[in-house]
């Protein structure tokens, strides 16, 4: 695999589904690495590798998300070796379930099954502040209060340093998102939250409006950053997600 690649496979092994993930805004690959050698042998976990972090440090943040769902697509459509799967954490859902309409105009075969964590129903849900034009204290601040980032992550300054330019370009794309009425996703949906989270209820059960086969709701323990909380159980839904699309 090259620096370039969109996708790459976090674990060593090869299992007959691959999951394409995409991590939260900001985020590279790597914040997936623990979640796909717990999903493993099961599935194989593709993290999604975007430009502007990590590997792509030196590109630019993508800027246009018409065109990154239609290049990230594309690239799945060229990946796909029998069945798979799209999972989506927090603003990485949007990218998931987009990639999973855009493959549907391509006419490729739907996965087996949306994956979706932490993120409301896509036409109903909650966007992130507008924080990208504050100073980077300030920012760094709004994003804890609103549980867009967690606390860790804003009190480390290597982090903060290393991720601040593409968390900003994917807020702006995620704060600019605005919902095109379409035809319901041919795949089953799986929409995990934390036990803990405040959302309403109302806001996961949204996700019933995008797809035309069963959308199950998934509780796992923790509030909102279900990575971090409870990585492993996370991934034991994906799976168990991947397993029920087969009966």
């Amino acid at each position: 695999m090259g620096s370039r690649d969109w996708f790459f496979p976090l674990v060593a092994h090869k299992a007959p589904v691959r999951v394409f993930s995409f991590p939260q805004a900001g985020a590279g690959c790597a914040k997936l690495v623990d979640f796909a050698k717990a999903a493993a042998p099961d599935v194989t976990v593709w993290g999604a590798n975007l430009p502007g972090r990590q590997a792509r440090l030196e590109e630019e943040a993508p800027r246009n998300l018409d065109t990154l769902i239609d290049t990230m697509a594309d690239e799945i459509v060229a990946l796909i070796e029998g069945r798979y799967a799209l999972f989506g954490y927090c603003g990485g859902a949007l990218l998931a379930f987009l990639v999973a309409r855009a493959l549907r105009q391509r006419g490729t075969e739907p996965p087996a099954s949306l994956i979706v964590a932490s993120f409301e129903a896509p036409d109903i849900g909650r966007r992130p502040p507008d924080v990208c034009n504050l100073p980077a204290s300030r920012m760094w601040a709004r994003l804890v209060e609103e549980e867009v980032v967690p606390a860790e992550t804003a009190v480390d300054e290597r982090l903060r340093r290393i991720s601040e330019s593409a968390l900003r370009a994917d807020l702006l794309l995620l704060t600019r998102y605005e919902h095109r009425p379409a035809p319901p996703l041919p795949c089953p949906v799986t929409v995990c939250f934390g036990k803990d989270d405040p959302t309403p209820r109302g806001a996961w059960l949204g996700w019933r409006r995008q797809s035309a086969r069963p959308v199950r709701l998934h509780p796992v323990t923790g509030r909102h950053f279900l990575l971090d909380e409870a990585g492993a159980e996370l991934a034991a839904a994906v799976v168990a997600a991947v397993a029920d699309a087969d009966g």
